[in-house]
């Protein structure tokens, strides 16, 4: 490779990482109205250029992706709080009205607000439909001691339980498109190609994260980071970002699964969820995976579906 396309490719891969950063500052900030030029800061670009770029990385404007997480956003309320009203999901959600709100999610999903949570109300828990909106109607108020049970759903073995789960600092690559077998594997690809020379995937966590709900988000547009913990004081370089993965409450599906079995695994232990009535917190879900299959004699993967809750 010349010289030139070196420098060329580390710069891409670069604004790669600081946008992911943008997308991270964004998303934790929805309810606001964030001035441009902090976004820019908060991935330390200028604000010369900082549009333009974001633009050619996620394929959207920083306000068509604002406008797009904060409907998606909604959209996951209107189905996991069904008792809550619209204009509060609306002004939750940063719409300064619940006028506006409908109108942008009319024109975002062709119905309104009330007739989307009606649409789902009524196969809500058949599988394979609407298997990641859960219907929560409760609290954890009742949840310690922790929730440990074994069970066996849709022909798979579940163990589940409710646990307390650390923060992790992760390196990170992320993704966009359709949560399936390809998009992982490149990303994790390119995080193996950093992490494996420098001992990281040896002594450190692995985790994907996901960040988006299929079902609301356009295939094309969910993100998967793949993830190793590192040590406070590690260094990055190129598309590898550092990011903190909040620490909490979590509801912890293993599983002992082909890869193929990956979808019906996430349907499982958001049916085991919904059925026990626990309530999802806007935190991405992630899987923690225990083994390598390519190790494992039959091929399986040992994985924990780790899905946030209140």
């Amino acid at each position: 490779m010349k010289n030139n396309e070196k420098v060329t490719q580390s710069t891409a891969m670069e604004y790669r990482r600081r946008i992911c950063l943008a997308m991270n500052f964004i998303c934790n900030n929805l309810e606001k109205d964030l001035p441009l030029d902090e976004i820019a800061r908060s991935a330390s670009f200028s604000m010369f250029h900082f549009h333009r770029i974001f633009k050619a990385v996620v394929g959207e404007t920083v306000a068509e992706f604002t406008r797009r997480l904060r409907l998606e956003q909604a959209a996951n309320k209107l189905l996991m709080n069904w008792d809550s009203p619209v204009t509060d999901i609306a002004l939750d959600c940063g719409f300064s009205s619940s006028q506006n709100f409908a109108k942008a999610f009319r024109n975002g999903f062709g119905m309104s607000p009330t007739a989307y949570r009606n649409s789902k109300q009524g196969n809500i828990f058949r599988k394979g439909e609407n298997a990641l909106s859960p219907h929560l109607g409760y609290t954890l108020d009742s949840l310690l001691p922790v929730v440990k049970e074994s069970t066996q759903e849709g022909g798979m073995n579940m163990h589940a339980e409710i646990r307390e789960m650390p923060e992790y600092l992760v390196a990170y690559v992320r993704r966009l498109g359709p949560y399936g077998k390809e998009t992982c594997r490149l990303a994790f690809d390119e995080l193996s190609r950093w992490a494996g020379p420098r001992g990281h995937l040896e002594k450190g966590t692995v985790l994907g994260v996901y960040w988006d709900n299929p079902e609301v988000t356009p295939p094309e547009k969910c993100r998967i980071d793949a993830c190793v913990s590192v040590d406070k004081g590690t260094l990055t370089e190129g598309q590898i970002g550092l990011q903190v993965l909040a620490g909490g409450l979590y509801a912890v599906c293993r599983f002992e699964i082909d890869t193929e079995q990956f979808p019906q695994a996430w349907e499982e232990a958001f049916a085991w969820l919904i059925n026990k009535g626990y309530m999802c917190d806007d935190r991405p879900c992630y899987e923690l995976y225990h083994n390598n299959a390519d190790e494992h004699p039959d091929g399986k993967w040992l994985v924990d579906i780790c899905i946030p809750l209140k």
